[in-house]
C-alpha cells in the first residue's frame, strides 16, 4: 500500500509540475501582455486592487470547497454507496450556488467602501476605476465556487489532469482580450478576460463529469448532512486561508499611498517570486497530503516523520537555488520578462527591488503549506490559524516600520520576514506535537543546500557583472540568461554532491529507479 502511494505521489507531482510549468509560462505571457499594454500606471494599479475582493472571496471559497469536499464525498461514498454520494454532491452544489449568489450581491453593494478601505491613498479617479473593474469581475465568485466543487469531485476519482489544465485556458482568455481590446477598452478587456477564463474552466470540468458520470442534477436540501458537514468543515479552513489575503490587503493599504507604480511593481515581483513555489512546492504539497492523512489514520508516526523530512528536503533542494538565482539576476529577469511597451526602465527598477526582498522568504512560503497540511492531517486546524494571525500582526508592525525608509521594498521585506516567522513557529509547534521531526537532519540538509545555493548565486552574479553587457537585443538577453542559468545549475549540482547533501543523493536514486536506466551485466 505504501509503495502504491509513493508511486502516486511521484506521478501526481510530475503531472502537476508539468502543467504548472506550462501554465506559468502562459501566466508570464499574460503579465507581459498587461505590462506591455498598460505598463506600471494607473490602470494597472486599479486592476491589481480590483482583483483583491473577487480574488479573495473566490480563493477562500473555491479553495476551501475543494479541500473539504473531497473527504465529505468519499465518506458518503464509503458509507452509503455511489448513488447516495452523488445525491449529496448535487445537494452541496445546488445549495452552494444559492449561497454564492447571495454573497455576490452583498459584495456588489460593499465594493465601493471596501475599495476605499484597501486603497485609501487612491485618487477619486483611480478609486472609481478600481470599483468598476471589481464589480465587473464579481460574478467570478460563483464560478470559482463551482470550480472548487467540480475539482473536488474529479480529484476524488483521482482525475488531476482536467482541473490542472483549466488554468491554461484562464491565461489564454486574458492574454487574448488584453492584446485585442486592451487599448480601446482597458477595464473591460481585463474584467471580461478574467470572467471568460474562469467560465471556461467550469465548463470543461462540468463537461468531463457529465460525460463520464451522469449523476449531476439540481437538488436543494439545506438540512442535508453533507451540506452541514461541508460548511462546518469550511469554517476553520476559511479563517486560516483568509490570513494570506488579509496580508495582501494590508500590503495594498500601505502601498496605495506610495508613488505611482508601487502596487504594480509589488504585483509583478510577486508573480516572479511565486514561480518556483507554484511549479514545484505546491505540486508536491498537494500530492503528499492524502498519504499523510492516511498515515495519520493508521497512527504511523515514524512514516509521517520520514515523509515530512523527505518532502521538506526535496522542496528546499529545488527552492533554495531558485531563490539564489532570482536574487542574483533580479534586474535581468525583470527586464527580460516585462520591459517592453509601456513597461519602462523605471518600472524594471521598482519591480526588481521588490523581487530582491520578496525572494528572501521564498523557502518559507514553499515550506509552510507542507507543515500546515500535516497539522490538518492530525485534524488540528486551530494551530495553523493561530500562527497565521500572529504572522498578520507581525506583518502589519513591520510594514509600518519598514515602509517609511524602504517604501515598497520595505513591504516586500516585511512579507518575507513574517513568512519566515510563520514557518519557524509552525515547525516548532509540530515538533512538540510529534515529539520529534528529525530536526537535526533537516537543519544539516538545509545548511548544506543553502551553502551550495549561495555559491551558485555568487558565481552567476559575478559572471553576469563581468561578462554580460545588455545591448537591447531580446535574443542576446535570452541567450545570456539561459547560459548563466545552465552554468548555475551545473555549479549547484557539483556542490550538492561535494557537500554530500543527502536529499540530493536520494533524489538522484529516486529518478534512476523510476526512469529504470538499464544496467550493463557482465557474463562470466
Amino acid at each position: 500500500m505504501i509503495s502504491f502511494h509513493k508511486q502516486s505521489i511521484i506521478q501526481a507531482t510530475f503531472l502537476l509540475t508539468l502543467v504548472s510549468f506550462i501554465g506559468k509560462g502562459l501566466g508570464f505571457i499574460r503579465e507581459m501582455s498587461i505590462a506591455s499594454v498598460f505598463g506600471a500606471k494607473t490602470i494597472t494599479d486599479a486592476y491589481v486592487v480590483a482583483q483583491v475582493l473577487p480574488a479573495t472571496l473566490a480563493g477562500l471559497v473555491g479553495g476551501a470547497l475543494t479541500t473539504v469536499f473531497i473527504p465529505v464525498f468519499l465518506e458518503q461514498k464509503e458509507k452509503y454507496g455511489e448513488k447516495q454520494a452523488w445525491k449529496a454532491a448535487n445537494t452541496v452544489i445546488s445549495v452552494s450556488i444559492i449561497y454564492l449568489s447571495i454573497a455576490t450581491i452583498f459584495a456588489l453593494v460593499f465594493t465601493y467602501p471596501f475599495t476605499g478601505l484597501i486603497a485609501p491613498g487612491f485618487s477619486q479617479e483611480k478609486r472609481d476605476l478600481a470599483v468598476l473593474i471589481t464589480r465587473m469581475m464579481l460574478p467570478c465568485l460563483i464560478l470559482y465556487g463551482l470550480l472548487g466543487l467540480f475539482t473536488g469531485l474529479l480529484q476524488s476519482y483521482k482525475h488531476f489532469f482536467i482541473p490542472a489544465i483549466g488554468g491554461l485556458l484562464f491565461n489564454i482568455f486574458i492574454i487574448g482580450f488584453v492584446l485585442v481590446f486592451g487599448k480601446k477598452f482597458p477595464a473591460g478587456s481585463l474584467a471580461i478576460g478574467n470572467i471568460l477564463g474562469i467560465l471556461s474552466q467550469v465548463v470543461i470540468a462540468f463537461w468531463y463529469l457529465k460525460k463520464r458520470i451522469s449523476h449531476l442534477e439540481w437538488h436543494i436540501d439545506f438540512k442535508h448532512p453533507a451540506v452541514r458537514q461541508t460548511f462546518y468543515l469550511m469554517i476553520p479552513i476559511l479563517i486560516g486561508t483568509s490570513a494570506g489575503y488579509i496580508n495582501l490587503i494590508v500590503d495594498r493599504i500601505f502601498a496605495s499611498g506610495l508613488p505611482e507604480g508601487s502596487i504594480s511593481a509589488l504585483n509583478f515581483a510577486a508573480r516572479v517570486r511565486d514561480l518556483p513555489v507554484s511549479l514545484f512546492a505546491s505540486s508536491i504539497a498537494t500530492a503528499v497530503y492524502p498519504t499523510t492523512s492516511e498515515l495519520v489514520a493508521n497512527n504511523d508516526i515514524e512514516k509521517i516523520r520520514n515523509l515530512l523530512i523527505k518532502t521538506l528536503s526535496f522542496t528546499w533542494l529545488i527552492i533554495l537555488p531558485a531563490t539564489a538565482g532570482l536574487m542574483a539576476l533580479d534586474k535581468d529577469i525583470i527586464r527580460l520578462l516585462f520591459e517592453r511597451g509601456a513597461f519602462d526602465p523605471r518600472a524594471t527598477y521598482l519591480t526588481a527591488g521588490a523581487l530582491r526582498y520578496y525572494s528572501i522568504g521564498i523557502f518559507a512560503i514553499a515550506s509552510s503549506p507542507v507543515v500546515a497540511r500535516t497539522f490538518y492531517s492530525f485534524q488540528d486546524t486551530v494551530t495553523p490559524v493561530v500562527v497565521s494571525f500572529i504572522s498578520i500582526g507581525l506583518n502589519i508592525v513591520l510594514n509600518s516600520i519598514l515602509v517609511r525608509s524602504m517604501l515598497h521594498e520595505g513591504l516586500a521585506l516585511a512579507t518575507s520576514i513574517s513568512g519566515t516567522f510563520t514557518f519557524i513557529l509552525l515547525i516548532f509547534l509540530l515538533r512538540k506535537k510529534m515529539q520529534s521531526i528529525g530536526g537535526r537532519f533537516l537543519l544539516i540538509d538545509f545548511s548544506k543546500i543553502t551553502i551550495a545555493s549561495l555559491i551558485m548565486g555568487y558565481v552567476v552574479r559575478e559572471l553576469n557583472l563581468k561578462f554580460v553587457k545588455s545591448n537591447g537585443s531580446l535574443i542576446y538577453e535570452i541567450l545570456s540568461i539561459t547560459i548563466l542559468i545552465v552554468i548555475g545549475i551545473l555549479v549547484y549540482i557539483l556542490f550538492v554532491f561535494l557537500l554530500k547533501v543527502k536529499s540530493g543523493v536520494q533524489l538522484r536514486d529516486l529518478i534512476e529507479r523510476h526512469i529504470k536506466i538499464p544496467k550493463r551485466t557482465t557474463k562470466i
